[in-house]
């Protein structure tokens, strides 16, 4: 039998991660600037590493695709956890503590204890590889 530990501090902090990118994210998507038609010239470019365009084109797909990936798994935890996730990443101002508090209801020491509820549940929901992580046995 098969028995996995999760390292719930490590899983944590990789959803912390993750989700502190966000806006990050959501800019490498909505940017016109990957979005350029390209332009055409006889000059012969000097030759670079690999082609700048597909670079940009590539990042923007990735970042759609994490931000599905997120989007699908903030989904799927309801509730407070839910909403203190969605205040405290993805609220287009820096919301407070206090202000996340206020809204749901909760104690500083009840909403440290969602939180890290909540990235848990994060990392468990979360469609793709890399944010639960397991302890070595």
């Amino acid at each position: 039998m098969f028995i996995f530990d999760i390292d719930e501090y490590k899983s944590r902090q990789q959803a912390d991660k993750l989700l502190t990118q966000y806006w990050r994210l959501k800019h490498v998507v909505t940017s016109t600037s990957s979005l350029q038609s390209p332009a055409y010239s006889h000059t012969p470019k000097p030759l670079k590493n690999g082609n700048g365009m597909e670079r940009r084109t590539v990042k923007t797909i990735e970042a759609r695709q994490t931000l599905g990936y997120i989007d699908v798994a903030l989904s799927q935890i309801t509730g407070i956890n839910g909403g203190l996730l969605k205040m405290q990443y993805l609220s287009a101002g820096k919301l407070t503590v206090s202000y996340i508090c206020d809204e749901l209801g909760l104690t500083a020491s009840s909403f440290k204890k969602h939180k890290k509820q909540a990235l848990l549940e994060f990392a468990d929901s979360y469609p793709s590889e890399g944010l639960l992580i397991f302890k070595d046995h």
